[in-house]
């Protein structure tokens, strides 16, 4: 398998989990900054020009980081990476969501890349503000849910805990502190001493 992925971006979940599964892959990066996701050999692969992208061993490819966690998840039981019951499964898939589509499209996406939601260009700093309070908001939401709990479904690690690490790496884009954040700090400093988590930052250059 092939996984394509920019440093640190969302698809870093998806990484960490091919490493918790212990699947064989390759990663191929892709410069998000020098646009290489609009180049007709990625486009090829993913014409969203989005990462991650998973080349499977078929040939087939998935997209999305719901997806993509579910997938591994499903298809390597012996890393436990799926809950055991419908209704964990089912709150794993409601985290993913929410991280995906609120915090990180509707929220950090809105902070770095104003200029794509706005008109006019002058506008964007003013859009990026009122991004960083709402995101701020979402960040409160997810305290909220982690006090009490090691995991985002409690003592129970799963394929939706890796999306939530990567956002809590992106807390200072807000203009939070993790330290102002206790359960959600706990959280991250839980998650990076895993051995999938370090190898994977490693591999991205971020260790």
């Amino acid at each position: 398998m092939k996984l394509f992925y920019s440093p640190g971006a969302c698809s870093l979940a998806c990484h960490i989990l091919l490493h918790e599964a212990g699947a064989a892959h390759e990663a191929v990066a892709v410069s998000l900054k020098d646009g290489a996701q609009f180049q007709p050999d990625y486009l090829a692969i993913n014409p969203k020009s989005k990462v991650p992208a998973l080349v499977r061993d078929d040939g087939t490819v998935l997209t999305e980081v719901p997806a993509i966690s579910y997938w591994i998840a499903s298809n390597f039981p012996q890393a436990q990476l799926m809950p055991a019951t419908t209704e964990g499964i089912t709150r794993a898939i409601e985290w993913l969501n929410w991280m995906s589509g609120t915090v990180h499209n509707g929220g950090f996406t809105r902070i770095v890349r104003a200029e794509r939601f706005v008109g006019d260009p002058l506008h964007a700093p003013a859009a990026a503000e009122k991004a960083k309070a709402d995101t701020a908001k979402y960040l409160d939401q997810v305290e909220a849910r982690l006090a009490g709990r090691d995991f985002a479904l409690g003592k129970e690690y799963s394929f939706a805990d890796p999306m939530l690490y990567v956002l809590a790496r992106w807390v200072g884009r807000a203009g939070k502190s993790i330290e102002a954040l206790p359960a959600l700090a706990a959280f991250k400093a839980r998650i990076e001493a895993r051995p999938a988590v370090q190898a994977s930052l490693k591999v991205e250059g971020l260790s």
